[in-house]
């Protein structure tokens, strides 16, 4: 069985008034499948307050896979922005 893999691409993450927001396309094979706009609260994604352009029939699982890599992403982010680098092969954002 073929198991699907997205990845995320295109993120970026602003702040106003104190709250943080996240936006960020999800791609499967190389094409983008969805955007998502979202707050975050302590690092995870208020799905409920999402808003969703594309596919967004994202099970449980999904969307724990999709905050763990948005995770990893925003973390290098914030080393790079410290002055360390991101080491990661294959590294997008």
């Amino acid at each position: 069985m073929h198991e699907k893999r997205m990845e995320i691409a295109n993120c970026a993450q602003i702040e106003v008034r104190g709250q943080s927001f996240v936006t960020f396309d999800v791609a499967m094979q190389g094409h983008v499948i969805s955007t998502i706009d979202a707050p975050l609260l302590s690092g995870r994604i208020l799905w409920s307050h999402a808003a969703i352009h594309g596919y967004c029939d994202f099970d449980p699982r999904e969307r724990t896979e999709l905050e763990a890599e948005l995770g990893r992403i925003l973390l290098g982010d914030n080393a790079a922005d410290n002055g360390e680098r991101d080491e990661r092969p294959g590294s997008r954002h």
